[in-house]
C-alpha cells in the first residue's frame, strides 16, 4: 500500500507540474546521515582501520500552486537495497481551507510547532496532526488579516489494519502555538501528544512536548511517558545560533514491543536523549557547525550510555552547498567506538518561479 501511495503521489505529481506555479528540484550526493539517507561516507572503526566507503544519492522534487503542493523524493542508496526508495505526498486544496493529503512521508507537512526539536533539526512523529502515510484531511483555517490560526487533522495510516490519527493546532501569532495528536487510536498502543511553542520573544526559541505511548524510537528509546523540551537562541550580531534538546522517559516501562504492542517495565532507570548544537557563520559563504548528542539505552542486563561529537561545516558556491565533519562516537563501555567522515554535496535548482 506505502508503495502503491507514493507511485500515485508520482503521477499526480507529474501531471500537475506544468501547472504548478513553482517547481524545484534537489540533488543531494554523497555519504552523510543527515541528508543524503545513507549512512555516513567514510567508517572507521575504533581501531582506525576497515574504513567502509558509501556513497548515495537523494533527488528531491517540489513543487506548488494554488490548489496542489507535493514532494516526491527518491533515496539512492548505496549500502542497503532499493526497498522504500520512494517517498513522498501530495496535498490538494479543492477549496483554500481544506486539504486532502495522501502518500507514504508527509516529512514536515501539517506538524505542530511544539514538536519541532532545534538541536537535531527534526519534528518528533508524534507532533504530526496526520501522523507520517496514509491519507487524510486536514482543515487549515487562517482568516485573512488575523493573527489566530486553527488547523484539524483527520488521517488513515497506510496499514495493514485500521489505523487512525487525528491532530489539531490553535495559533497566534507572535504569542505561541498549541497542538495535540492522536495516533494509532484503534490499538492498544495508541499515543497521545501535547506540544506548546513560545513565539512571543524574538530570536527565542522554546518548545515543550509530552507524548504518552511513544513508539517513535528515532532518537529515545521507546517509553510510555516521555517529556521533551527545546530551546535555541539566536545572537545576531555576531551569527551565532545555539541550541538544545532535551526528551526523557519518566517511569521505568520502557522497550516498546511491537509484537505484543507493549511495553517491558525494566525497572532500571529512565531512557534519556540530549542534544546540543550550536551553529556560526563565519561570513556569506561558510558556516560553522558542531553538535553533541547523548543517548542512554535501558537493557535487559545492562544500560548503554553513547556519546556523539560533531564539528562540521557548510560552504556555499555558485555550485552548491558542501558540507562535511568529523563524527566521533563513544560510549560508557569501551570509551572510544571509532569515526565516520559525512561528505556532501546539494545543488538546488528553481526549475520554475
Amino acid at each position: 500500500m506505502k508503495r502503491s501511495i507514493a507511485f500515485f503521489g508520482l503521477v499526480l505529481g507529474a501531471v500537475t507540474a506544468l501547472s504548478a506555479q513553482s517547481i524545484s528540484l534537489t540533488n543531494t550526493f554523497g555519504g552523510n546521515s543527515d541528508n543524503v539517507g545513507t549512512s555516513d561516507f567514510l567508517k572507521f572503526d575504533d581501531d582506525s582501520d576497515k574504513p567502509d566507503v558509501v556513497v548515495g544519492d537523494r533527488i528531491q522534487l517540489d513543487l506548488a500552486s494554488n490548489k496542489i503542493d507535493s514532494r516526491i523524493r527518491l533515496n539512492i542508496k548505496g549500502d542497503t537495497n532499493f526497498s522504500n526508495a520512494i517517498q513522498g505526498y501530495v496535498n490538494f486544496r479543492p477549496i483554500q481551507t481544506v486539504n486532502l493529503i495522501g502518500g507514504n512521508k508527509f516529512f514536515w507537512k501539517w506538524s505542530t510547532a511544539g514538536a519541532y526539536l532545534a538541536a537535531i533539526d527534526d519534528i518528533l512523529n508524534h507532533g504530526k496532526l496526520a501522523d507520517d502515510n496514509g491519507g487524510g484531511l486536514v482543515i487549515n483555517i487562517v482568516p485573512t488579516d488575523s493573527k489566530v490560526s486553527f488547523t484539524a487533522a483527520g488521517a488513515v495510516g497506510a496499514q495493514s489494519r485500521l489505523d487512525l490519527n487525528f491532530g489539531a493546532q490553535f495559533a497566534i501569532k507572535d504569542l505561541f502555538t498549541i497542538g495535540a495528536t492522536a495516533q494509532d487510536v484503534t490499538t492498544t498502543a495508541y499515543s497521545l501528544g501535547g506540544y506548546f511553542a513560545l513565539n512571543a520573544v524574538k530570536n527565542l526559541l522554546l518548545n515543550i512536548g509530552y507524548t504518552y505511548n511513544l513508539t517513535d524510537s528515532t532518537y529515545i528509546q521507546g517509553a510510555q511517558h516521555v517529556a521533551q523540551v527545546s530551546v535555541g537562541y539566536t545572537i545576531e550580531q555576531i551569527g551565532l545560533s545555539l541550541y538544545a534538546d532535551l526528551l526523557t522517559g519518566f517511569n521505568n516501562n520502557s522497550n516498546y514491543d511491537e509484537d505484543t504492542e507493549e511495553y517491558n517495565d525494566l525497572d532500571s532507570g529512565f531512557p534519556l536523549y540530549g542534544a546540543l548544537r550550536a551553529n556560526y557563520k563565519f561570513n556569506e559563504t561558510l558556516d560553522l557547525n558542531g553538535s553533541v548528542k547523548v543517548n542512554h539505552i535501558l537493557a535487559e542486563d545492562d544500560n548503554v550510555t553513547t556519546v556523539t561529537v560533531y564539528p562540521y561545516f557548510d560552504y556555499k558556491t555558485k555550485y552548491g552547498t558542501f558540507r562535511s565533519g568529523v563524527r566521533v562516537f563513544f560510549d560508557d563501555d569501551t570509551g572510544y567506538k571509532g569515526l565516520n567522515i559525512p561528505f556532501s554535496w546539494q545543488v538546488k535548482l528553481p526549475l520554475k518561479q
